[in-house]
């Protein structure tokens, strides 16, 4: 789910900031323009109706340790980054129909089309919340979903509160939050885009992407910074994601083919960022994230280190078809360093976490 840049306070002890307060005038939440809703909302609907992604919600839910559950009480869910609330809706056809949904999210836009799109359907809350402060008492819910919101936690950089961009000590906060929001024996249910492996550094090259397609061919550098990002062919694309995207400098080469030669977890940067093409506003927005995050053994020692229990922490791949960053024939190749063609299924699409809080507190 989409949300907005999270402004993240400083913490050495959680339960010194539990009645801390971000204040939402900051120049960090302001931005000149909102991302193109239309194109955005009915993409992320259409990616929760594969039937993969709503076993593996509806999976986590069922981890659910809490006494609300023994004694058959609503149970409460926190979707942490909720958009216009396709998630809680989505799930909502499997639950009790006296659940409890609680959404939060820092564009009122998003929590006003929620709003609508809920109303007399499901026992939901919308709040302009921070994932980072959340607005709501200690061991209170008994699940927290956070769908494709980790990497935005993770890329961007906060100056007031000294955070940098690209920061593992993002997601430790926002977890550490987590934890204290939950129940005892409450779950925490993320999915996020995946990075490479062990091999995350492995060469990989990205080979005989059209060069003449599109509306006119390659540009000289000058034109392909000043260029509308929606017109550039599949080459050009490629080569300004090479110098937009900031994590990549000093990661890119250019063999004597023209074709482009990166680490694996770039190539799979490159596959998702070229989809977010709807407008130059999109592609100004997805530049700034770094997707892949953590890999699983990273995230594993995080969540361990603010207190969770893993049940599942895992990367997945999807097969090309049902892929929605799927890569079209003649498109362009992956190959490894000795040419031989790799499938987009040889690249980790998603990370699935699964975290409990014990109950022996």
């Amino acid at each position: 789910m989409r949300i907005y840049p999270i402004s993240i306070y400083q913490t050495q002890n959680l339960h010194q900031h539990k009645n801390k307060k971000i204040n939402f005038k900051s120049d960090s939440f302001k931005r000149t323009t909102e991302p193109n809703l239309n194109t955005y909302i009915p993409l992320m609907s259409e990616k929760l109706k594969l039937n993969e992604n709503l076993k593996f919600f509806m999976s986590g839910l069922l981890k659910i340790d809490t006494d609300t559950k023994r004694k058959g009480q609503p149970i409460e869910i926190l979707d942490v980054g909720c958009c216009d609330g396709a998630l809680c809706r989505t799930i909502s056809e499997y639950l009790p129909k006296n659940t409890k949904y609680y959404g939060i999210d820092l564009s009122e836009e998003m929590l006003e089309k929620a709003r609508e799109k809920d109303e007399g359907k499901i026992n939901s809350t919308y709040i302009k919340g921070n994932a980072f402060d959340l607005p709501f008492k200690h061991n209170q819910k008994d699940a927290i979903i956070a769908s494709s919101i980790m990497h935005e936690i993770y890329s961007y950089e906060f100056k007031e509160y000294d955070e940098k961009a690209y920061s593992k000590d993002s997601i430790l906060h926002f977890l550490e939050q987590a934890y204290a929001c939950l129940k005892p024996g409450g779950v925490l249910i993320i999915k996020d885009p995946a990075t490479a492996g062990v091999d995350a550094l492995e060469k990989i090259k990205i080979a005989n992407a059209n060069k003449e397609d599109g509306t006119y061919p390659p540009l000289s550098e000058n034109e392909l910074q000043s260029a509308d990002i929606t017109k550039l062919c599949t080459y050009d694309k490629l080569r300004r994601f090479c110098t937009d995207f900031y994590p990549a400098k000093g990661q890119i080469q250019w063999d004597e083919n023209g074709d482009c030669i990166m680490p694996r977890w770039l190539v799979t940067e490159f596959v998702r960022h070229r989809k977010w093409l709807a407008t130059p506003e999109n592609w100004a927005y997805e530049i700034k994230e770094n997707y892949g995050t953590l890999r699983p053994d990273e995230m594993a020692k995080l969540a361990k280190q603010a207190g969770f229990y893993p049940i599942k922490i895992e990367n997945i791949s999807i097969p090309n078809k049902n892929n929605i960053y799927a890569i079209k024939e003649g498109e362009f190749e992956i190959k490894d360093m000795k040419d031989n063609i790799l499938s987009l299924e040889d690249f980790p699409m998603f990370l699935e976490v699964v975290l409990r809080k014990p109950r022996n507190l």
